[in-house]
């Protein structure tokens, strides 16, 4: 079995994956890693580091082998599993995301999933999934056969919805995107807001990426015999009636929450910028903003500030000697490992995953054929979407504002239409919230042509 990671030099999200993927037995039995990236001293490090990984404990890692290359045909060719966690541009391009639209009064805190800043990311980076598709497809796992199992694109790069839709679009079924705000958000909920164990929990979470709501959220007593599941969000707001500190820096998260009655995925940093009630004015941003330094605090540009601390960190760290870790014995929460060890041993695997919409099956009153996040099962045939769920009106109403920003950016992209990416932003809801139409179009165009060495496909 050989599975790629694209983007290694993701250094530390790509060691928390591979790590995670040892850890299942059943995914070391005959298994070659391939590491690819274009930035070579990353991709020797963490080739190091993991080379070094399996001399430590070559007792539980003697059939895994590791290779390195910057070919990215090289690294795909035979492969059944494909992670990419890619990033195209560098802190160059994400400057350039955040500093042009605040001249025109639009103010982004992380630019990565829906606003302006977000649609151009999308564009840098589609021309790289579309090769690593078109890849898959030429000798990938099982190339050129009929009626079999295919390879699967594990998608973690941002915008989440975008990359996925478009890689989908290229080649229907071929990619389902992850991302950890479910989960994270569920461990949120059950330990500060419910107080109790995750065992003591369920829900029911569908919607978008970033903006996927808790629609059914339960709470059963582990310490009474045949305790009954029971609606969890009186015990909530019951909670905060009591400890109003609960909400800590999660203030935007809170008043949407209070607005359409149910808890949604993403953090009130992000959560802000997909909406058009919070960051048009000085005087809102002051008022929702979190009581910590971090992107909650919804500070102006915070990712970009984030991302070229860290990526200096982890230029730094390329230079040093690789350091010996531990064995992991359990994998993380993240979930490429458990869909990857489904898929192989046919033990199903339950989680929320980035898949199409297809005919509308999925979420039944948001547009067919978008990027949905939806619960999804893994087994050896594959993944297998659950459907037919109904958000309510107004979730449904708040998802579809960003679907079809998703929708005109994919749109634009497959036609290279410069016109249909400038509608895209038009119905972005924080820059409808702050510009004109024709302030809209002088950005987009300025856009283009600040960011036109990564555009040079469209």
């Amino acid at each position: 079995m050989k599975i790629t990671f694209v983007g290694a030099g993701s250094r530390i999200f790509c060691k928390n994956v591979l790590t995670d993927i040892l850890a299942l037995p059943n995914l070391r039995k005959n298994t070659m890693i391939a590491l690819h990236d274009i930035n070579e001293q990353r991709l020797e490090h963490i080739f190091e580091e993991m080379e070094l990984y399996k001399q430590d404990h070559v007792d539980k890692l003697a059939n895994v082998e590791f290779t390195k290359t910057t070919d990215l045909r090289d690294a795909i060719e035979d492969a059944k599993y494909v992670i990419d966690a890619i990033m195209v541009g560098g802190p160059e391009s994400l400057k350039l995301d955040i500093d042009i639209p605040i001249k025109y009064g639009i103010d982004q805190c992380i630019g990565d999933t829906t606003s302006v800043g977000a649609v151009f990311r999308a564009l840098r980076t589609f021309p790289v999934l579309a090769e690593i598709i078109k890849t898959m497809q030429d000798i990938g796992y099982n190339a050129g056969q009929k009626n079999c199992a295919r390879p699967l694109l594990l998608n973690y790069a941002n915008p989440m919805a975008m990359n996925t839709w478009y890689c989908n679009a290229l080649w229907p079924g071929s990619t389902v995107g992850l991302c950890h705000g479910v989960q994270g958000t569920f461990k949120q909920l059950h330990t500060t807001q419910i107080g109790a164990s995750a065992e003591e929990c369920s829900f029911l979470c569908a919607g978008i990426n970033h903006m996927a709501w808790f629609t059914e959220l339960w709470f059963r007593d582990g310490t009474q015999k045949d305790a009954k599941w029971q609606d969890a969000y009186p015990i909530i707001w019951e909670h905060y009636k009591d400890e109003p500190e609960i909400v800590y820096d999660e203030k935007v998260r809170w008043d949407m929450m209070k607005a359409t009655g149910y808890y949604m995925t993403e953090s009130s940093g992000h959560l802000s910028e997909y909406v058009p009630y919070y960051r048009k004015r000085q005087d809102l941003i002051e008022k929702y903003k979190g009581n910590t330094n971090g992107f909650n605090n919804l500070q102006h540009g915070w990712d970009l500030q984030f991302y070229g601390a860290n990526s200096d960190a982890v230029d730094a760290e390329a230079r040093l000697k690789p350091q010996s870790m531990r064995f992991k014995d359990a994998p993380s929460e993240e979930y490429a490992s458990h869909i990857i060890n489904a898929m192989e041993t046919d033990q199903p695997f339950r989680f929320n995953g980035n898949v199409m919409n297809i005919k509308g099956g999925l979420i039944t009153n948001v547009p067919a054929d978008c990027c949905v996040e939806v619960p999804v099962f893994a087994d050896s045939h594959g993944i297998h979407p659950q459907g037919g769920i109904e958000l309510p009106t107004v979730c449904a109403a708040l998802c579809t504002s960003n679907i079809m920003v998703h929708k005109a950016t994919i749109d634009g992209a497959l036609a290279h239409d410069k016109e249909k990416i400038y509608q895209a932003v038009l119905l972005d809801p924080l820059s409808a919230a702050v510009c004109s139409p024709e302030e809209i179009r002088q950005m987009v165009d300025e856009m283009f042509d600040a960011e036109k060495q990564w555009l040079a496909w469209f």
